[in-house]
């Protein structure tokens, strides 16, 4: 019977103080673009803001902008193509996705295209859909994306089709045929609105690069990060000005 009491008595006492054990708090997930490589930016670039990726706009050096601009939504993540060497190597080796021998994975995130605002799609454009090749670092899971898919929102997304861009045509038909089916995005140009109505975010843009192409629009009296609609309204101006609009009636 005492052991009994005694047992009651540092129960209640652990209760009064705080000293219960309790389950730990779990970790909010990783929100979807938090998971995904941010392209780090060596050497100097060579455009400034986004009117300089924008469809028809000039090109600046040996940057060419964008081919499409397109406002759409994130539906969905798959395996793309894994390397095991760079992929800008001579002879890059294609190897399974899931191999331990992968040096590098490219996976495909899936756009629903919502609108085109500038330019058009063209190779890889398919069933109202375009597939976007971004780097998917080691530590991250595909399982782990989709989880978090419902973060990833929606957004303005500069793209041009890989194979449009490569400087050579891959010689292993995998990577020939992956890069007919996936497109760029150009000059770090994704923004996206996680939520409706937040401030935009440059996912593919190291903090810094994110700031300098979301920077202030000098046609709009607000400071800081813009929303989608600001942004919208200010590519669709570049656009018409550009000549590249898909609808006249917004110049």
């Amino acid at each position: 019977m005492r052991h009994i009491k005694l047992f009651t008595a540092v129960a209640a006492f652990a209760v009064l103080t705080g000293c219960a054990q309790e389950p730990a708090a779990k970790a909010a997930p990783a929100s979807f673009w938090s998971q995904l490589h941010a392209d780090s930016g060596t050497g100097e670039y060579l455009f400034d803001s986004v009117d300089d990726i924008t469809p028809g706009a000039k090109p600046s050096g040996s940057f060419r902008p964008a081919a499409a601009l397109v406002e759409g939504t994130v539906v969905g993540v798959e395996p793309g193509i894994a390397y095991a060497s760079g992929d800008d190597s001579v002879t890059p080796q294609v190897v399974p996705y899931d191999s331990e021998q992968a040096v590098i994975r490219w996976a495909s995130v899936v756009i629903r295209v919502d609108k085109i605002l500038a330019g058009r799609l063209g190779r890889g454009y398919d069933a109202g859909q375009i597939r976007l090749r971004v780097e998917q670092p080691a530590g991250t899971t595909l399982d782990g994306l989709r989880q978090s898919l419902g973060t990833a929102g929606k957004g303005l997304f500069y793209v041009d089709n890989a194979l449009n861009r490569a400087k050579r045509r891959p010689p292993a038909p995998a990577a020939q045929a992956y890069q007919e089916v996936v497109h760029l995005p150009i000059g770090q140009g994704v923004f996206i609105e996680e939520t409706p109505g937040a401030a935009l975010i440059a996912p593919l843009a190291e903090e810094e690069r994110a700031a300098q192409l979301l920077g202030g629009d000098p046609q709009v009296r607000s400071a800081g990060v813009p929303t989608l609609a600001q942004l919208r309204a200010r590519a669709q101006r570049s656009a018409c000005e550009s000549g590249t609009a898909t609808d006249q009636s917004t110049c």
